[in-house]
């Protein structure tokens, strides 16, 4: 019973994630592209669903009770879910599903390590662009997006290398918020383990943008795919449209307009970027979903000791 029930979820999943799809739109793309490079762009993309695993497993001390499996399954969930789900609602799919694996992780504490995670991402978008600034590349990422990263940055950097002085206090005074700061405040454990696979992870989401626009024979320099890198990542992280549909391809397509790249190839290359991630996620997340145990008691009970 668990087992059809899985299943068609998954399958009433998948129905509303491909409405997000333009099929055509993608068609079109395909025909300019060079498919050898998309093939190592999926495959990339499958390597930092790997990192993204390693370092929410890294995050949380690796508990033993949860093997790397459950990783991969909750986090590709997780994504898929947000592919159909508004502000990112997907990321609390993710903590439930790998809450319901744990006997003693609350959901709120998992919430709380996603939280650290994305504290950890933008620090590092941060450490890129003041590298691409300190070398003189103002104009990469536009006055605008340069004040508001280097804020982020400060912010970041304040939360992980800080004391947490705050949110300690803040956790003394209101005891419901303590499984979700103790989770929140992972992010200030584990710093230099944590600095290299983050590294690592957004070391291999330049290399998925240079992939697709290489596909496309776009060749830029690499503080221009560093940038482009920043600005993508940081529109898809914000809770708006389910999949980022929209913002995401305005991002690109105007990150590329700083590059003097037309129009047109902007719009092909937004497409291609957006897509193949979308439909990695829809597939691969349709897959792990199938193969879950969905219990629909747990789905609303956070009960654990």
């Amino acid at each position: 019973m668990k087992k059809v029930l899985s299943i068609s979820v998954a399958t009433l999943c998948l129905y509303f994630a491909f409405q997000q799809v333009n099929l055509e739109d993608i068609n079109r793309a395909l025909i300019t592209a060079n498919l050898n490079y998309l093939f190592l762009a999926s495959l990339i993309t499958f390597i930092t669903f790997i990192l993204r695993s390693i370092r929410w497993r890294m995050l949380l001390n690796s508990p033993k009770e949860l093997s790397f499996s459950q990783y991969m399954s909750s986090t590709h969930i997780g994504y898929f879910l947000n592919n159909i789900l508004p502000f990112r609602a997907g990321d609390l799919g993710r903590a439930k599903l790998l809450s319901d694996h744990s006997k003693r992780m609350k959901f709120s504490f998992l919430v709380g390590s996603l939280v650290a995670e994305k504290i950890i991402d933008l620090w590092i978008i941060g450490f890129f662009s003041i590298f691409i600034i300190f070398l003189g590349y103002q104009d990469i990422l536009g006055f605008n997006f340069s004040l508001i990263i280097l804020l982020l940055y400060i912010i970041t950097t304040a939360i992980i290398f800080g004391e947490n002085s705050l949110v300690n206090k803040i956790q003394e005074k209101f005891s419901i918020t303590k499984n979700f700061i103790d989770g929140y405040l992972l992010v200030s454990e584990n710093k230099i383990k944590l600095g290299i696979i983050s590294l690592m992870l957004w070391c291999s989401f330049v290399v998925y943008i240079f992939l697709i626009l290489q596909s496309l024979n776009i060749n830029l320099t690499i503080q221009q795919y560093l940038g482009l890198t920043i600005i993508s990542s940081i529109v898809t992280s914000l809770p708006i449209a389910p999949a980022a549909i929209g913002t995401y391809h305005l991002a690109v397509i105007y990150c590329l307009s700083l590059y003097e790249i037309n129009i047109d190839l902007a719009q092909t290359t937004a497409i291609l970027m957006h897509s193949l991630f979308l439909v990695y996620t829809i597939i691969f997340g349709y897959i792990f979903l199938s193969f879950e145990k969905i219990n629909l008691k747990t789905l609303i009970n956070d009960n654990k000791d």
